[in-house]
């Protein structure tokens, strides 16, 4: 069985991403450690097919058309499975490999959530004299910050072989829009640097 089928087949959605985390706000950095990258592949790829594991449809479009947009702002073309996949219950290496081809992909961008820490932010710790300013005596909303670390995988549409590996994590992101901005742009400047796209 070729290792992108043994990797979709263990694919199973994880229920890291919280929908209720919708507004955008400040960033902190991120990162990206390259874990793979076959060294026999010098090759570049020109059209990838992007795929968000994620079991609510409505994360998973948003995340795969962010990602797109940000693998064609460093020079490939990239297009959601979404749009061709469906809402399949599961996401099957048959189903993505059809997909790509009606795509005419030459490449396939796995990305799953391997972790997510979910931080307090405690509007008591703000200093005194920020309180005083406030027109009410209410305390300031208790907030929350995300770290979220994923891993993408890059596989050939024709070999289905794993080429290029990245985990990546964006750090304390008060909202879901955050943090598939920051990854997404995280994962297309590394594909870029490792000349994987033009």
């Amino acid at each position: 069985m070729p290792k992108f089928q043994i990797l979709v087949a263990r694919l199973k959605p994880r229920r890291a991403l919280l929908l209720g985390l919708l507004l955008a706000g400040a960033a902190a950095g991120d990162e990206v450690v390259k874990i793979y990258q076959d060294p026999a592949f010098d090759a570049t790829v020109s059209k990838i097919l992007v795929v968000g594991v994620h079991e609510d449809l409505g994360v998973r479009g948003q995340f795969e058309n962010t990602v797109a947009r940000a693998v064609r702002s460093v020079g490939a073309s990239g297009e959601a499975s979404f749009y061709s996949v469906g809402g399949i219950a599961e996401l099957t290496a048959e189903a993505l490999v059809a997909a790509a081809r009606r795509a005419r992909a030459d490449a396939v961008l796995v990305t799953r959530v391997v972790d997510v820490q979910t931080q307090d932010v405690d509007a008591a710790n703000f200093p005194d004299y920020f309180r005083a300013y406030s027109r009410y005596g209410d305390p300031l909303p208790a907030s929350e910050t995300h770290t979220v670390r994923v891993r993408t995988d890059l596989y050939l549409v024709e070999s289905q072989a794993r080429v290029w590996g990245v985990e990546s994590t964006a750090f304390e992101k008060p909202s879901l829009f955050g943090v598939i901005d920051g990854i997404a742009k995280a994962v297309a400047a590394q594909l870029r640097s490792d000349g994987l796209v033009r």
